[in-house]
């Protein structure tokens, strides 16, 4: 029942922002029913944050409740002063009746799979269930941080307040509302980008029948969701050791080939050194978590994709986003198919321009790395509408002033997170290395931009060659200004020489494929500009796509893995927004393609590289999904600490506890994750030897309850905090924290749990493990037990009262 509730209160929320939808997506078939849920999402946790940070509502569900309420007085006073708007939501009762059946089966099916595999465990899964649980903990927002008692969260949490709103109006534990805010993440995103490409294929093809736009549709879907790397086939055939060298050593992947001799005595570790007989012992791959490196095929980067993020169930900001990225694409979209000028007049009725601040401001709330390239986007629709009305440079201008209300409203309405937000990155920096070869490339991305730069080609042949030579040379712009970008930047560090000399022949290779094909895709939509055509805002999709993967072959963004991996997280988030605005782009341009083709071999020609990769990226799931889930052989259930039920049962019985006794904005002190041992003399020493912190049980208790611990894991404090000197702080922490589990003194217990501001302190497994000494006599003596199951217990600080007796 929980999985219905959790649905019903996703829906009840899209239903509420209908009337809002349907004004800013009337042109879309569906009248923006398959976006309506984003929509209401980000406006309804905005009221919530907003009611929080100026103290109008408590902790508590009814403030969550309230927020709900604005959305709706917000959509029935649009829907009064709109009241056309009817009749655009009687026209799209058919298609908002789509969405929601697109929206549930993805929804109930994505559960029925995280039912298998349910457990908040591993990765950096602990940390996001932490920021869940402080969404709904907290007693006061900005909500704190409950790895770093006192302060406020350093981290763009937004997505989090999404899920915690829906967990708290359906009544469910956090601990399921996890799983389900995946599942909500998941539905999400699918009927959106469905919506987006019915929409952008019918604008192209209003004359043809739904097949086309369907077809697009379904592609779209399946491409965001479901496709993954072309790796997976060359998994296979080594997992069932049919090794080809010469193919794995093509493509690149000769650590899938098994060491042998030779490997082990050059020291070669570009091979597979896992046990291989047997690689597997069922016709998919049985090795634990192969899948994992379709994710890593480019060294030193990391290459997720959406199937894979939704595979792994980390509930990172980058994957909450999805939906609200495809959003930001929708406005994009609609902005391009409005009529008359955009400019600063425009926004003299503000419903449009309020809303568009708070979907674009919430996108930097929700994941920073966003906000640039999709209000790029938003900006460079703008552009191609402007010009269909005026000549380049006015329309430059128009586009300016209509873009800057926009702007300056999205970093104002959330300024009292921008107040407590400290960001790692220290600038952009050009960059020095081998780069990216084709057959990586062709891997990764080969099944998205094959149709995309087919069709472009293709498009661009229907025109005159005069007109189609104009185009590239006008658009040539598009891909030189950030190579000589490149190179100025580079030769001001004094680092070209060493730029140009790292690159391989390869990685120039590369860069430079990626450059035509955005060079073809920007010369398509300058030839189309003046039109409404939808091939143009097609184009500049996949142009705007393409480009951000030519970025990352240039420039990163520094960061702490600057000296070492530096293009780690540049990669990895830049090229899972291409990701997305390709599986939009891709399958619409196929299937307008095929329909505006005169002869069936020519639409076969250009459909079927995009058709043959999207069937071969469906291997990539079809391997995964058995050897994710055991094959489905599991014991079934939603709520993500059902485990530790099974496998710790007075860990369970603690978390339980604390959630029902423990104030949300209490201290409880928990092991720092920090290993001591006895030394000679039998006095306790810090063994450096011992387990990890980060991604370690440390800050267990505090990321499954939302309750502030004095130090959880420290490495990603550093990340989040944006700087090495709060090191410092770090260890003065640590340093308390492991005295007063090593301490015999009662009194300097009390002491230092006050100087922490502690009420609570937990012994249990994992204290017992990391500090070996007998510390409950000490506790008892000093601090009053509160909790106990078996060898889990709760101390409290004694609360001593002043009476009166006069």
């Amino acid at each position: 029942m929980d999985a219905v509730a959790f649905w019903l209160a996703a829906v009840a929320i899209g239903v509420l922002a209908l009337p809002l939808a349907a004004g800013l997506f009337r042109r879309f078939p569906d009248g923006g029913a398959g976006l309506a849920l984003p929509l209401g999402m980000v406006i309804a946790a905005f009221a919530y944050f907003v009611l929080r940070v100026a103290s109008i509502v408590p902790a508590g569900r009814g403030g969550w409740f309230v927020a709900l309420l604005m959305l709706a007085c917000v959509s029935a006073v649009s829907l009064r002063v709109n009241p056309r708007r009817g009749a655009v939501l009687r026209r799209s009762l058919p298609g908002a009746l789509a969405a929601l059946g697109v929206f549930t089966v993805l929804f109930f099916s994505y559960v029925w799979f995280r039912s298998h595999v349910a457990a908040i465990a591993g990765t950096e899964q602990p940390m996001d269930f932490l920021y869940l649980n402080a969404m709904l903990a907290s007693p006061s927002y900005p909500p704190h941080d409950p790895w770093f008692a006192g302060e406020a969260a350093s981290y763009y949490y937004f997505g989090y307040l999404h899920i915690a709103l829906l967990t708290a109006v359906a009544d469910v534990p956090a601990s399921t509302g996890y799983n389900l805010g995946l599942a909500f993440t998941f539905a999400s995103a699918g009927t959106a980008v469905a919506s987006i490409a019915f929409a952008l294929a019918r604008w192209a093809l209003p004359r043809r029948s739904m097949g086309f736009p369907l077809s697009g549709a379904v592609l779209a879907l399946v491409l965001l969701l479901a496709a993954g790397s072309l790796s997976a086939p060359l998994e296979w055939a080594a997992a069932q050791e049919h090794y080809n060298e010469p193919v794995f050593r093509t493509f690149g992947v000769d650590w899938m080939i098994p060491c042998d001799a030779a490997d082990a005595a050059t020291g070669n570790d570009n091979c597979y050194s896992g046990a291989v007989n047997p690689r597997t012992t069922e016709w998919y791959p049985t090795e634990f978590w192969f899948w994992w490196r379709g994710t890593r095929i480019i060294p030193d980067t990391i290459t997720e994709f959406p199937f894979f993020s939704f595979l792994l169930g980390d509930l990172h900001p980058h994957v909450m986003a999805l939906p609200l990225v495809l959003l930001a694409v929708a406005l994009a979209a609609a902005t391009w198919r409005g009529r008359g000028l955009a400019s600063l007049a425009s926004h003299r009725q503000p419903e449009s321009l309020l809303l568009l601040a708070v979907v674009f401001g919430g996108l930097a709330f929700m994941n920073a790395w966003d906000v640039i390239s999709f209000f790029a986007l938003l900006a460079a629709a703008a552009l191609l509408r402007n010009v269909r009305a005026r000549p380049f440079r006015l329309a430059l201008l128009h586009t300016a002033t209509w873009s800057a209300p926009v702007a300056a409203l999205a970093v104002v309405f959330y300024l009292p997170w921008y107040a407590t937000f400290s960001s790692q990155a220290d600038g952009i920096f050009p960059y020095i290395g081998k780069g990216t070869i084709p057959a990586h490339a062709f891997l990764q991305f080969g099944t998205l931009l094959s149709a995309i730069a087919a069709v472009a080609g293709w498009a661009l042949r229907r025109h005159s060659r005069g007109a189609a030579w104009d185009a590239l040379a006008l658009a040539l712009w598009f891909p030189l200004v950030p190579l000589l970008a490149w190179i100025v930047y580079a030769m001001a560090r004094g680092e070209l020489d060493d730029a140009v000399a790292a690159r391989s022949n390869f990685g120039w290779v590369t860069l430079a494929a990626y450059g035509i094909v955005a060079w073809l895709l920007a010369s398509l939509a300058v030839t189309q500009a003046r039109t409404r055509d939808p091939v143009v805002i097609v184009a500049g999709l996949g142009a705007v796509a393409v480009l951000l993967l030519y970025g990352t072959e240039l420039f990163y963004v520094g960061d702490v893995f600057r000296g070492f991996i530096p293009r780690q997280n540049t990669v990895f988030k830049l090229s899972y927004q291409a990701w997305a605005i390709l599986a939009v782009a891709g399958p619409v341009a196929i299937v307008v393609a095929c329909s505006r083709l005169r002869t069936r071999p020519l639409a076969s020609f250009a459909a079927a590289p995009g058709l043959v990769l999207a069937a071969a990226a469906l291997v990539y799931p079809l391997l995964a999904l058995p050897n994710r889930t055991d094959a489905f052989d599991t014991t079934t259930h939603i709520d993500g600490l059902a485990f530790l039920a099974e496998s710790s049962p007075d860990e369970y019985a603690l978390v339980r506890w604390i959630d029902a006794n423990v104030p949300g904005g209490a201290v409880v002190i928990e092991a720092t994750g920090r290993q001591y041992r006895l030394g000679d003399d039998r006095v306790p020493v810090f063994d450096p030897a011992g387990p990890s912190i980060d991604y370690g049980e440390s800050g267990r208790v505090s990321a499954r309850t939302g309750r502030q611990t004095p130090i959880g894991w420290p490495g990603h404090e550093v990340q989040w905090r944006g700087s090495d000197a709060i090191g410092g702080e770090i260890a003065r922490r640590q340093d308390l924290v492991d005295h007063l589990y090593l301490s015999d003194v009662p009194g300097d217990v009390v002491d230092g749990m006050r100087a922490l501001n502690a009420s609570y302190i937990v012994v249990g497994r994992i204290e017992r493990e990391r500090y070996p000494v007998s510390m409950d006599p000490v506790f008892e003596s000093a601090l009053q037990l509160v909790f106990e199951s078996g060898n889990t217990r709760v101390y409290r600080v004694p609360v001593y009262a002043t009476v009166n007796t006069s």
